[in-house]
C-alpha cells in the first residue's frame, strides 16, 4: 500500500503516530550511544540532524500539522523535528503560535538550539516574543528566547540588560549566558567587559572557557576577558 493511500486511512492522531514512526527507520545505533551521553535527560533514537531535515522536507503539510498538534512527544529527535518545522514556517503570526505552544515541552539544549525560524528574521515583533520567552517558568523556554535575541539582535541592539536579568541558577540558562557574551565579544569586546563583574563565578568562568576556545577572537581581547572573568570577586549564582 502506498504511503498517501496509508495517510488517508489513518485518523489525526493515529497519522501523528505513524509520522513519527518513520523516524525509527533513520534511526544509528553507534550515534544513539554518542547522543544519549550528550543529552542525558531524554530518551534518543539515534537520528542525525542531516537525515532528520531531509526527513521533515519530506513530510506534507497534513503530516506536520498533525505531527505539531500532538504533544508532547517521548524522542528527542521527534522535539527537534518539531522545531525544524516551526523553522520553516514563513508566517510569523503562526511560527509564534506553534512555539508558544511547544515551549513548556522544551527539556533540553539540542532541542532549544535547533531553533531559528525562517519568519524571525525580518519581524519587528520578534523582540517582544524573545523577551516574552525570557519570563517564562520553563528554563528551557528562557533559552529559546535568549537565542532569538542572540541571532536575531546581538549586532544591533543585544539587550544586555535583559539577559543579565535572567536567573542563572539553572545550568542550562548559565551556559547560554556565556555563550550569548562570547559571540557578543567577536562584535563588541568591551560591552562584554563591562559586564563581567555582574555574573555570578559559574557563569564568568565558562565566558572565560568559550572566549578562549573561540577561533573569531583575537589574542589580546580573550587575555582581558580571560583575565577580568578570573580575577572578579565570587558572586551567588542568580
Amino acid at each position: 500500500m502506498k504511503r498517501k493511500e496509508i495517510r488517508e486511512g489513518l485518523c489525526p492522531g493515529q497519522l501523528a503516530g505513524s509520522v513519527a514512526a518513520g523516524l525509527q527507520d533513520l534511526a544509528d545505533p553507534v550515534y544513539q550511544a554518542f547522543f544519549a551521553r550528550l543529552v542525558p535527560e531524554g530518551e534518543v533514537l539515534g537520528v542525525k540532524m542531516p537525515a532528520l531535515r531531509t526527513w521533515v522536507k519530506g513530510l506534507s503539510e497534513e503530516e506536520r500539522q498533525s505531527f505539531m498538534t500532538h504533544l508532547p512527544h517521548r524522542y528527542v529527535e521527534e522535539n527537534q523535528a518539531h522545531v525544524l518545522m516551526i523553522n520553516e514556517m514563513r508566517e510569523f503570526g503562526a511560527a509564534a503560535d506553534a512555539l508558544r505552544r511547544f515551549a513548556p515541552f522544551a527539556d533540553n539544549w539540542a532541542v532549544t538550539d535547533a531553533l531559528n525560524p525562517r519568519a524571525f528574521r525580518c519581524d519587528p515583533d520578534t523582540e517582544s516574543l524573545a523577551c516574552e520567552l525570557l519570563r517564562d517558568d520553563n528554563p528551557y523556554a528562557v533559552r529559546m528566547g535568549m537565542l532569538i535575541l542572540m541571532r536575531r539582535f546581538l549586532k544591533t541592539d543585544p539587550h544586555l540588560p535583559q539577559i543579565l536579568a535572567v536567573r542563572r541558577s539553572h545550568d542550562t540558562l548559565a551556559m547560554m549566558t556565556a555563550w550569548f557574551l562570547a559571540e557578543l565579544a567577536v562584535h563588541d569586546p568591551e560591552a562584554v567587559l563591562d559586564v563581567i563583574d555582574a555574573l555570578d563565578w559559574a557563569t564568568a568562568k565558562r565566558l572565560g572557557q568559550k572566549v578562549r576556545d573561540s577561533r573569531r577572537i583575537g589574542q589580546n581581547v580573550k587575555d582581558r576577558i580571560s583575565e577580568a572573568c578570573r580575577s572578579r570577586r565570587p558572586m551567588p549564582v542568580r
